[in-house]
Parts: structure tokens; sequence; C-alpha cells
């Protein structure tokens, strides 16, 4: 006890793992090689941990035009049901940002 607070150690990790991730070993969850190596950039990867809109798995299905790589630690931190997630939408492309915005001026 110090200044009259309780300590209380951490017994957990402090981390909140997809279930698709629960079996994989802490030294390996914790490994930045791991993480990289097992980064989810398809829509198939993408469906086993997060249920995508169809705004989304359209996006994401367009020809190249978003490339997508999130790490299994930044994966569990996305609500996988809620499409309105400020992580999800930060990671997530929709069909929305394939619409030209007209105001833009063109590249000369």
């Amino acid at each position: 006890m110090e200044n009259g607070n309780i300590a209380h150690p951490i017994t957990e990790p402090v981390y909140t793992r997809a279930p698709y991730w629960q079996d994989v070993p802490d030294e390996k969850w914790m490994d930045w090689r791991w993480q990289m190596s097992n980064r989810l950039n398809t829509v198939s990867e993408l469906e086993k941990v997060i249920n995508l809109t169809d705004a989304e798995r359209a996006a994401l299905n367009a020809n190249d035009l978003f490339r997508v790589d999130i790490t299994p630690y930044f994966a569990s931190l996305i609500d996988p049901n809620d499409p309105n997630c400020p992580v999800r939408k930060q990671v997530i492309p929709t069909s929305r940002e394939m619409v030209p915005f007209q105001s833009m001026m063109e590249d000369s």
C-alpha cells in the first residue's frame, strides 16, 4: 500500500485479442515480426475477424484501388460488428471512397 492506495498487480495482459488468434502463444503475439508476417490484406482474411459490410467488401474488391495490410493486433482493436468503429474506419475502406470528388482539381 502506497499513500493509502492499494497496489493491484496486473496479472493478465492488457490487450484484447480477436477470437481468431486466441491460440497464438504470447511470445508470437508480442513479436513484431509475427505481426507483420500475419497481416490481413484480403477480403477472405478480414472476414475471419471482422463482419464486413457490403460497402467495405465492394471497396476491398475494387481492382487494386485500395491496399490494406492490418496487423492482427490492430485488427483486434476493431469492433467486428460495428461499421462505425473509429479504428475500423481508419483501415477498412468503403465504397463511398470510390466516388470521385467533383470539386477536386485534377493533377496537371
